[in-house]
């Protein structure tokens, strides 16, 4: 049975909920396509380090949302002109190849001629235009990526440009891939008329059962028969999903105030501070474990740990 949902939303948490949900009540014999966008989002491989994979403090000022998804891979960022496509389905081996070539049919109908790479990447003379990431629950593949039509490609690469901090972790470093939009192999594309090509290639003749749009509004009034999104859309929009899952990691924090310089050494592990050493030329010799006092199994956040710093070392400012 075909179905397709088209949401409304560019809320990444209610997406993200709305993409499991289908998952998880999907039967053996459904065959859906989920089309969605993200607003100013970045979104997290299952395994990855936030603060390893994005410059958080420039994504908060700019108003940006992160998201942890449940499929592994890289992080990718997401704005309005970019689609994102979802297959559910039984899983097979060669389900995914075959949603690859629905994708590529749908490119071919808008002029635009592409391959599929080894990394689970669609190119277009030689540039990554789409992304693919995967996993399987309950025998049901999920089968999601991105189509950059028209994304701003500068907010891409600031927000997922990592500060100079000497960050070591366990986990999935990003590919950084060399990516182009859409809209420069076809000016005439559009985010709907991408949509029509790719609703038309999934869909044998009739064989479509619905064609639905969807967003927080028809989940509330019951419309989209699908109320459990809500539930979930708690955990997705949560620190401890978002934060509190990445891989143990550490990290040297190094900041001058008018007191002193301190260098922090830090363990982070499930979002929270472990251990710390703290290094200081501050004339305070209990200073350090002032620092470690304060600082110790809370979470982590690296403007926090700063200002934490900063106010205890001011509090105690240089010994006369």
């Amino acid at each position: 049975m075909y179905k397709v949902y088209l949401s409304r939303s560019g809320n990444p948490y209610f997406n993200l909920a709305f993409e499991e949900n289908l998952v998880r009540h999907a039967d053996q014999e459904d065959q859906i396509l989920f089309l969605w966008q993200n607003q100013n989002t970045i979104v997290i491989g299952r395994n990855q380090n936030p603060w390893k994979e994005c410059n958080l403090q420039e994504l908060n000022r700019q108003n940006g949302k992160l998201v942890r998804r449940l499929s592994g891979g890289g992080a990718v960022y997401h704005d309005l002109g970019n689609l994102n496509f979802t297959f559910v389905s039984a899983y097979s081996e060669r389900r995914i190849e075959e949603n690859i070539g629905l994708i590529i049919s749908a490119l071919a109908l808008n002029g635009i001629d592409t391959v599929f790479s080894g990394k689970n990447d669609i190119l277009a003379q030689g540039y990554k235009v789409s992304g693919n990431a995967f996993f399987v629950e309950n025998d049901i593949l999920c089968h999601h990526g991105t189509l950059l039509v028209d994304t701003d490609l500068e907010k891409l690469n600031c927000f997922l440009t990592v500060s100079e901090r000497k960050l070591q972790s366990k986990g999935i470093d990003s590919v950084k891939s060399r990516v182009r939009n859409l809209t420069e192999f076809n000016r005439a594309i559009t985010i709907e008329g991408l949509k029509t090509a790719l609703v038309s290639v999934f869909t044998p003749g009739d064989d479509v059962i619905s064609i639905l749009e969807v967003d927080e509004d028809t989940i509330k009034d019951g419309i989209s028969n699908q109320e459990a999104v809500l539930p979930l859309m708690k955990r997705f929009e949560s620190w401890k999903w978002n934060f509190g899952s990445s891989p143990e990691f550490n990290l040297q924090v190094s900041e001058r105030f008018p007191w002193g310089e301190v260098d922090l050494y830090l363990l982070v592990k499930d979002g929270f501070i472990v251990e710390a050493e703290v290094g200081t030329d501050a004339l305070d010799v209990d200073l350090p474990q002032k620092i470690r006092n304060k600082i110790l199994l809370e979470k982590f956040d690296y403007q926090t740990v700063v200002s934490l710093t900063g106010e205890i070392g001011f509090d105690e400012k240089r010994l006369p």
